[in-house]
């Protein structure tokens, strides 16, 4: 997959900006607060419906406008073009989507369709957060690859917050209401085992990738490991064990949740630990550590989705290179100029050898108050 052509319009401090893209490198650069990363924001708004960096659709917007347009023009790898346009409306407080001027009904249906990768320095929460930061990953990439996950987990949260909502009201009204309780438990069980089958299918074929990636980027005799801990313990068997455990784990912690007014059990609690040597890295990697096991996940993601979509990701970094040390910053740079299309945000050009991605047809983009100062390419860049 690749972008040839962004169009932003009264997105942030880009009142109108036209990126006609290089189908390798694409370098953006500029002082902090020059619309930089809004330019990889309105990318993600293009392949997930929604910002990497904002929660919120009407922070995005130009401050003096009631809205705001993102349009891209994409070539899958297919050689089949496609048009992709979001739209934002402040009053209406309404977001319309359209691909090749076909309206989608729902936000989520454009994720998957153009896989993309994201790292920034946000996402370290990866490494050194909480269970909630890995869940979120490990979803996100799954969601990107499987219609089915996807549609599960909206599913699952519907029923977790509705689930949660009765006990609440019986912890306010010290009234226990089994009956009420009992419907939303068996969906619980049944949309929550579902996830629990894939995410550990998911690992299964995760964990190499991860191995490969952490060890091309070292190169060294460091064994990087990976393991899902479910929120109770369902490691043997099929569906129907996962199931029957996941009743009793509701059953052992029944009285708990009705004092809390929190379900306790499930996907939503679940964790997943990143090793290094057989160490959770939480506890006892170092900082360059953890950078190289956040790239090794962002590589392997890469290769995940480019295998299960059938299409290549597209590749955003958004001020990682200035974080990293030199050596690691150009292994960075060197291996995702090969993958595919990328698109990078720095304060400082010196931080990039360009001898080794020339022929990556790379651009280099000068961002200067929401706009394109110049742009320089190919063989002369230096």
């Amino acid at each position: 997959m690749k972008l040839q052509r962004l169009l932003l319009e009264s997105f942030r401090n880009h009142e109108r900006t036209i990126v006609e893209c290089s189908s390798g490198v694409n370098l953006f650069l500029g002082d902090n607060g020059e619309g930089k990363t809004n330019i990889l924001e309105g990318i993600s708004y293009l392949c997930l419906s929604k910002s990497f960096y904002a929660v919120n659709d009407s922070v995005v917007m130009n401050i003096n406008r009631s809205g705001f347009t993102a349009t891209g023009t994409f070539l899958s790898d297919g050689n089949i073009g496609y048009e992709v346009r979001v739209m934002f409306d402040k009053p209406q407080n309404q977001k319309m989507i359209t691909v090749n001027k076909a309206k989608l009904d729902k936000a989520s249906s454009l994720i998957g369709k153009f896989p993309v990768v994201i790292l920034s320095p946000e996402q370290s929460l990866i490494t050194i957060g909480s269970p909630s930061d890995r869940r979120r990953f490990i979803d996100f990439v799954i969601s990107q690859s499987s219609r089915a996950y996807l549609e599960s987990l909206i599913d699952y949260r519907r029923i977790l917050k509705q689930r949660n909502k009765i006990l609440s009201e019986m912890v306010f009204s010290r009234k226990e209401n089994d009956v009420a309780l009992h419907a939303w438990n068996e969906q619980l069980v049944h949309v929550g085992t579902a996830l629990i089958e894939k995410r550990r299918e998911f690992l299964e074929d995760f964990r190499g990738l991860v191995i490969n990636s952490f060890q091309l980027l070292t190169g060294v005799a460091e064994q990087p490991g990976m393991r899902y801990v479910p929120s109770f313990d369902c490691t043997a068997g099929g569906k129907e064990a996962i199931e029957a455990s996941f009743q009793s784990a509701l059953q052992d912690h029944q009285q708990e949740e009705y004092r809390t007014g929190y379900s306790l059990v499930g996907p939503h609690r679940d964790e997943f630990v990143f090793q290094i040597n057989e160490l959770d890295i939480r506890n006892f990697a170092s900082q360059g550590q953890h950078k190289t096991f956040l790239i090794a996940l962002k590589l392997a993601e890469f290769f995940y989705l480019k295998e299960r979509c059938n299409e290549t990701p597209i590749l955003l970094l958004d001020d990682v290179l200035s974080e990293m040390d030199g050596r690691r910053s150009q292994r960075l740079l060197e291996t995702t100029a090969t993958l595919g299309q990328v698109f990078i945000t720095s304060t400082d050009e010196r931080a990039i050898n360009w001898t080794q991605v020339i022929s990556s047809d790379p651009k280099k983009f000068y961002i200067r108050q929401g706009n394109i100062d110049r742009v320089e390419k190919g063989p002369y860049i230096s």
